[in-house]
């Protein structure tokens, strides 16, 4: 499915804190439903950037030459796909983009914690380490073009919409 996103890297101004800075991230969930993650421009109290920020479109000054299209597997949303390395299993929940052009799904195991009562986390991965029914597998020479182009980032996480202590 071929989906209208605004480019990664666009600088831009969030409307509601007034601050300007960068997308770095968009993700896409089972709705349809797009959000993008705002790296705002400055350093805190310890000289670290500022904390991103989880913006919907409507908050976003952009131009539409800010857009792109992109081809996205929405089928992989809604089944259940695994992370080759680790073995953790679950539903694909969500599709995020990295501003470096890899492309990461979310997973959402069944069940919960028997000591807590809580849900078990969802964690993301590189779709490129994933299996699935809907997951089409790349030969050794496309995976090595494809992470050459868009290599994973590491430690970068989109941030959970919602607090798990609410």
């Amino acid at each position: 499915m071929e989906i209208k996103v605004l480019k990664l890297g666009t600088v831009c101004t969030d409307r509601a804190t007034k601050l300007k800075g960068t997308l770095t991230h968009w993700s896409l969930d089972m709705g349809g439903g797009t959000c993008y993650l705002f790296q705002p421009k400055g350093l805190d109290e310890n000289m670290q950037p500022v904390k991103k920020i989880a913006l919907e479109l409507a908050r976003l000054e952009v131009q539409e030459t800010d857009f792109e299209m992109v081809m996205v597997p929405f089928e992989i949303l809604g089944s259940i796909v695994e992370n080759k390395p680790s073995g953790f299993k679950g539903m694909a929940v969500e599709f995020v983009r990295h501003v470096n052009g890899c492309f990461h799904v979310v997973i959402q195991p069944e069940g919960i914690l028997p000591r807590t009562k809580l849900p078990i986390q969802k964690c993301e991965f590189d779709l490129r380490e994933c299996t699935g029914k809907k997951i089409v597998e790349l030969t050794a020479k496309e995976l090595a073009q494809s992470k050459e182009k868009a290599p994973s980032p590491t430690g970068d996480v989109f941030p959970s919409r919602f607090s798990s202590t609410m």
